[in-house]
């Protein structure tokens, strides 16, 4: 008995460290909590620059124009002029403008009273806010001269790529003073511009590729009296051409309608009183450039007009114009 005891001891030793081998304890994991340090973010801050009021770019030179049998002399009606533009932020743009007018004397008396005579000075003073609706502007402009003073708002549009243009309303406001008038035909006349008067002109433009078709028209009433005129235009503008810093481009204007009521604008171009057929006065330019630089460049326009014109009594008038301008352009 104490055999068999101590066998059956030994078995179930053997049992219990065999079982003991067969089981696999699991490794316990422990989990760690991660903690995320997180940086403080920097507040972006956006400091708008406060918009300031900035030259944009100047141009000066010389007009004249010299219609052929006037009184201006030899070299014609002339005008020094100065085109200064300005900025303030993105929407805002403003222009101060002067012109010299001086006229040229005949050969017989420029010896006495000098070869110009100097005439008026044109001030322009104008504002602009641009962007409005995407491609719309509107501009306020006070002009003067002399005797007179004028007020003009413009609206300026460009809806598409392929149109622009724009609409001026301009009220005249004259001081009443007398302008003596000389023609061949009429002798000496004075004229007492003693009426106020409303101004039109509108010009809406269609464009492609650089080429351009235009309507214009242009008119001013009396306010006091039956004083008035109006014309209308058709024109064309060519693409500009270049060759290195050259450029040129074109420009016709062909007048569908010319008239005017009163004798009183009968030297308002140095024309005669009114067209008597459509298109029997055309005008024709051609405008030059040459880039000194990338900001300044001289620029140059001739232009030659030839045409027939009515006067009072029913004849017809030839009269042809030459027309010059030159000077230089600067952008900042």
């Amino acid at each position: 008995m104490k055999k068999l005891a101590l066998l059956l001891g030994s078995l179930l030793v053997v049992g219990a460290t065999a079982h003991a081998k067969e089981v696999v304890v699991a490794p316990v994991e422990v989990s760690k909590e991660v903690v995320v340090v997180a940086e403080p973010v920097a507040e972006v801050v956006v400091v708008e620059e406060a918009p300031t009021l900035k030259l944009t770019s100047i141009k000066t030179g010389l007009w004249s124009e010299n219609r052929s049998g006037q009184r201006n002399g030899d070299l014609g009606a002339n005008s020094l002029r100065l085109y200064t533009n300005f900025a303030y932020g993105d929407d805002w743009t403003g222009v101060f403008n002067t012109r010299r007018y001086f006229n040229s004397n005949t050969k017989d008396s420029y010896g006495e009273t000098g070869l110009f005579e100097k005439t008026n000075t044109r001030t322009y003073v104008g504002i602009q806010r641009n962007n409005i609706f995407d491609n719309y502007a509107l501009g306020f402009t006070y002009i003067s001269q002399g005797s007179w003073d004028k007020f003009d708002v413009t609206g300026s549009f460009a809806p598409t790529t392929w149109l622009n243009g724009y609409l001026t309303y301009e009220y005249v406001s004259n001081s009443g003073t007398t302008t003596t008038l000389t023609d061949d035909k009429m002798g000496v006349k004075s004229i007492v511009d003693n009426s106020d008067a409303h101004y039109v002109e509108f010009q809406p433009k269609l464009v492609y590729n650089g080429w351009g078709i235009s309507y214009y028209f242009e008119g001013e009433y009396a306010i006091e009296n039956d004083e008035e005129y109006y014309f209308q235009q058709v024109r064309l503008f060519t693409p500009k051409a270049t060759l290195g810093k050259f450029g040129i481009a074109g420009e016709y204007r062909g007048t569908v309608q010319y008239d005017t009521k009163t004798s009183a604008n009968l030297d308002k171009y140095g024309v005669g009183y009114k067209m008597k057929d459509a298109f029997d006065v055309n005008r024709f330019y051609a405008h030059g450039t040459y880039a000194i630089t990338e900001s300044t460049t001289i620029f140059t326009s001739l232009g030659y007009e030839f045409g027939k014109w009515e006067e009072k009594d029913g004849s017809t008038k030839d009269s042809d114009m030459t027309i010059v301008e030159a000077g230089v352009n600067i952008k900042f």
